[in-house]
C-alpha cells in the first residue's frame, strides 16, 4: 500500500494538472488549478488528491465502468 498522493483533475481524473503561480496566488486571491488533458479543459480552486494505487480505479469510475479487478 503506497502512501504517496497524486493531485487529479475533478473532471476528468487525469493527473496532468498543475497551478498557475502569480504573485498574489493563495495570498490574495485562490490558486488556479488547470488540467493540461487535451480534451477536459478544466480550470478551478479544486482537485482531489489520492493515493497512487487508486488512480486507475478512479479513471475507470469516473469513465462509467464499474467492474473491479484485482
Amino acid at each position: 500500500m503506497s502512501m504517496r498522493k497524486i493531485r487529479v483533475c475533478p473532471k476528468c481524473g487525469s493527473d496532468k494538472i498543475s497551478d498557475a503561480k502569480t504573485s498574489v496566488s493563495g495570498w490574495l486571491v485562490p490558486t488556479t488549478y488547470y488540467c493540461e488533458e487535451k480534451d477536459c479543459g478544466y480550470s478551478g480552486t479544486l482537485y482531489v488528491e489520492i493515493d497512487v494505487d487508486e488512480a486507475e480505479q478512479l479513471k475507470r469510475a469516473m469513465n462509467g465502468d464499474t467492474t473491479e479487478s484485482t
